[in-house]
Formats: structure tokens, sequence, C-alpha cells
């Protein structure tokens, strides 16, 4: 009887975990300081994979993605989702902050000591596209340069 309940205690554990986003883990190496200060040059990271396609944007995500070739050299990066889609971002307001959707971001993530962040107009983020940048926001080769990110690039979403 005792193992009968730690059989369905297991099995339960296991359709509990399958549910909740658990799966293949892949490890990345952030390859720039474009993500300092969360994570510094050299720092690896796991992150869930998702299937091309079946990432669910959500603002405030790290997520690794290939970059489309527009973006430069193909090695896959880690910035956050700061805009999903039928969101307005712009950058920057009076206080070098973000505005999405008219409202100024309070983002104590981001590096305010090195470069300023990058200003650009406001965009609408299409269908099945995201917005993201660098919480280095001066130096990272992101959104803010290359405009919105297709979703189907996305690769992983970065575990805490």
């Amino acid at each position: 009887m005792r193992n009968s309940f730690l059989l369905v205690g297991l099995v339960s554990a296991l359709i509990a975990g399958g549910s909740c986003g658990a799966g293949d883990q892949k490890r990345y190496r952030i390859q720039s300081i474009s993500m300092a200060p969360t994570f510094e040059e050299g720092a690896v990271v796991r992150a869930a994979e998702v299937e091309s396609g079946a990432y669910r944007p959500r603002a405030g995500d790290i997520v690794a993605f290939q970059p489309p070739g527009s973006w430069g050299e193909g090695t896959v990066r880690v910035y956050r989702v700061v805009a999903v889609p039928g969101d307005t971002i712009s950058c920057c307001d009076a206080r070098d902050r973000l505005v999405r959707n008219g409202a100024a971001l309070d983002e104590p993530h981001v590096n305010t000591d090195g470069e300023p962040p990058v200003a650009f107009d406001a965009t609408t983020v299409p269908a099945g596209h995201v917005f993201v940048l660098g919480d280095n926001r001066g130096v990272a080769n992101d959104s803010s340069h290359n405009g919105p990110l297709p979703v189907a690039n996305v690769v992983g979403v970065v575990q805490p």
C-alpha cells in the first residue's frame, strides 16, 4: 500500500512539473557586457528551451534568441523582453526611462553608470514579435538598433 502512494505521488509530481513548463534546459555563455549588471560577460545562464514559435511573450522575461541575419553575427544572445505584441515602446523620458504604453518604467536592473541608452521613437510591436533590450542599454545591439525581434527566434527563457 505504501509503495502505491509513493508511485501515485511520483507520477503526480512528474505531471505537475510538465504542466509548469519544466523541460530541457540549455546553458548559454554571456558573450558581452550588454546584460550587465544582471549578467556579467562570461557568466553562464540556464534557459528552458522552447520550440520555434512556442514562446508566449511576457514583458520582463529574459530570453535567449537566435538573432536574425540583419542583426549581425549569428551567436545566440540573451536580452530582456520590454514590450510584447500590441505594446508601444519608446526611449526615453526626461529621466532616461523607457515608456511603455504611455507609462514610464522603473527598471532597477538597468545599468545607469555606463553609456546613456539609445533613444528611439515610439514603436508599436507587431504580432509575432517582441522588443528586447540589454540591461546595459548604451552598448547592447538590440531592438533599439534593429527593431522588434520575431518570436520564432526565441530559443529559451532564462531561469532565475
